[in-house]
């Protein structure tokens, strides 16, 4: 059993994408000499680090936390012993 992350690695990256697209435009602005970039920049800069880093954090945080509930979720058997070799799985809104 192994979980999909598909929507959390779509908007981790999309948050890394963009975040490490905001520091490099405020570079060039600051480079170019954009008075206004270099005045964003004492705010925005660090913002988009600890925005990077939380994420990133966040995300390993949790990773492991679900790692490890799956994990605890597979001891867990289905039902109690003594099974009956003969017994067919019924699931949830099936007609006997």
């Amino acid at each position: 059993m192994r979980p999909a992350y598909s929507t959390t690695k779509l908007w981790m990256r999309w948050t890394f994408i963009l975040s490490w697209l905001v520091v490099v435009m405020l570079i060039a602005g600051g480079l170019a000499g954009s008075r206004e970039a270099v005045d964003l920049a004492g705010i925005a800069m660090p913002s988009m680090v600890f925005l990077i880093a939380a994420m990133l954090g966040i995300h390993r945080y949790t990773g492991s936390l679900d790692f490890a509930a799956t994990q605890e979720a597979l001891k867990v058997q289905p039902s109690t012993p003594p099974y009956d070799a003969r017994d067919q799985p019924i699931a949830p809104g099936d007609v006997q």
